[in-house]
């Protein structure tokens, strides 16, 4: 089993800084995806900015209509320094 998101920061360029269950953080780049028709949505800044975390995943949309697997998250996303996350 995986660590759980427990935290989704967006930042620029369709990135997003996940803290894990497990106290480590990591990035993700949502754009490979973008070009999905599922994922069209999260070229609109704003609405890629509203991420939440629910089920143990990121997710968009008042009905959560964007959401990705947490098993891709935790391994398509590369390990950061909690030191450099910067606002």
């Amino acid at each position: 089993m995986f660590p759980k998101i427990i935290t989704a920061i967006p930042k620029p360029g369709y990135k997003l800084e996940l803290e894990f269950d497990n106290k480590i953080w990591k990035e993700f780049s949502v754009l490979p995806y973008l070009n999905y028709p599922v994922f069209q949505p999260l070229k609109d800044t704003s609405f890629f900015n509203q991420v939440f975390v629910k089920y143990d995943t990121v997710v968009w949309g008042k009905e959560e209509i964007i959401d990705f697997d947490p098993f891709t998250l935790w391994t398509e996303s590369i390990e950061i320094s909690k030191n450099s996350i910067a606002s």
